[in-house]
């Protein structure tokens, strides 16, 4: 197998997460008694960095200040940050988080980076922030840096920039906020953003915006690419269902579809030159939901097994060391038969935490704890209201 892989996106989005994994690192204090297993919410979606939203639509984020977890239990305290309530979904890349709320309606969450005066009484890293003007009845969101998309009931998308609170209120930042119908686009149902745009249509084709396209000038942004370039249909996908990040697509009948540039490669060769057209992994079946980081990528089948390939950290000693790596083929990965969903976050120098969510709302993560430390086995997360 030769296929090359694209890490741009990563690359660009891996120093705030740095920066926000490492925010935890520094003054700790215990926070409150566990709770009792019937007071566990149940996860539905886990996003970066370190957020959850369960079944009530609560959003729960990784504890700062915190060392007091269950015995046994993974590191990464969980609680809920009480100003995010009655959220559908949440996107997040490249330094920018939207949640998307039941009524909805769009708002960007603030992060604690660390940039903030420490209060230790305060453990939430998480706050609601502004809501984007003039979008409603909004069903899908992404976000990659400053762009936002959104996608509505009727299958139109629109574009609007966003930013933390901490870049929106630099007086040097302008940003294009209010929010434009992308024209040519219509029946969408899903949608997926890396280095480009991919969008999914009702009868299951997909089309691609390229930000490698010609651009008319050397002032030509993303978002000028994204907003007037000419969506094209990607030839070889059809009846797909789910688009998911990396350039990964799920078909009808559950087989896995990739393309592009960002394609694992195992000679570690780089970006491709020319996009790789779509095909199918042909090892793969039955296949629910996908995680991809830069270097490695993790599949949930419909029986709740996991799978993965790719560059996998085997040892890594210490903040600044090279973290050692060695290719896996397909496999599956032991102690789960009961995965819903899969989730991993990207941390930086090949590190990464990956998460299942599993099919009665239990969340179990392994990988890069928040206090930099590796851990192989998957361990379940305390949720601490």
């Amino acid at each position: 197998m030769k296929f090359n892989y694209w890490p741009k996106r990563m690359a660009q989005s891996t120093a705030l997460l740095s920066v926000l994994s490492l925010s935890s690192v520094a003054p700790l204090t215990a926070i409150a008694a566990d709770t009792s297993p019937k007071d566990q919410s149940k996860i539905v979606q886990l996003t970066d960095p370190r957020l959850a939203i369960d079944d009530q639509g609560d959003v729960w984020c990784l504890a700062q200040h915190a060392i007091s977890v269950k015995d046994g239990f993974f590191p990464d305290l969980m609680v809920r940050a009480t100003s995010i309530t009655n959220v559908k979904s949440i996107a997040s890349g490249g330094g920018s988080t939207l949640a998307l709320k039941k009524d909805g309606t769009v708002w960007t969450v603030e992060l604690n980076s660390g940039t903030a005066t420490i209060d230790l009484k305060d453990t939430l890293s998480a706050t609601l922030g502004e809501r984007i003007p003039h979008l409603e009845n909004i069903v899908k969101i992404d976000v990659f840096g400053s762009i936002g998309l959104a996608l509505d009931k009727e299958g139109k998308a629109w574009i609007f920039e966003t930013a933390p609170s901490w870049v929106r209120n630099d007086p040097s930042t302008s940003l294009k906020s209010e929010p434009v119908l992308l024209e040519g686009l219509d029946h969408i149902k899903d949608m997926s953003f890396s280095y480009d745009v991919t969008f999914l249509k009702e009868d299951g084709t997909v089309w691609n915006i390229d930000e490698y396209s010609p651009r008319p000038s050397s002032n030509w942004s993303l978002y000028d690419s994204i907003r007037y370039s000419k969506p094209v249909q990607l030839k070889n996908l059809k009846d797909i269902v789910q688009l998911e990040s990396n350039h990964y697509a799920i078909k009808k009948d559950g087989t896995v579809w990739t393309w592009g540039r960002t394609i694992i490669s195992k000679e570690n060769l780089g970006p491709a030159l020319t996009p790789v057209a779509p095909y199918q992994i042909e090892e793969l079946s039955d296949v629910v939901d996908i995680a991809s980081s830069n270097d490695h990528s993790l599949f949930v089948k419909k029986d709740g097994t996991v799978w993965g390939w790719g560059y996998f950290v085997e040892k890594w000693e210490a903040l600044g060391a090279t973290p050692q790596n060695a290719w896996k083929d397909l496999s599956k990965l032991d102690g789960f038969e009961d995965a819903a969903s899969i989730h991993i976050t990207i941390n930086g120098n090949s590190l990464s935490t990956e998460s299942v969510i599993k099919k009665d709302g239990t969340v179990w993560m392994w990988g890069l704890d928040q206090f930099q430390n590796l851990d192989s086995k998957p361990r379940q997360v305390e949720f601490r209201k």
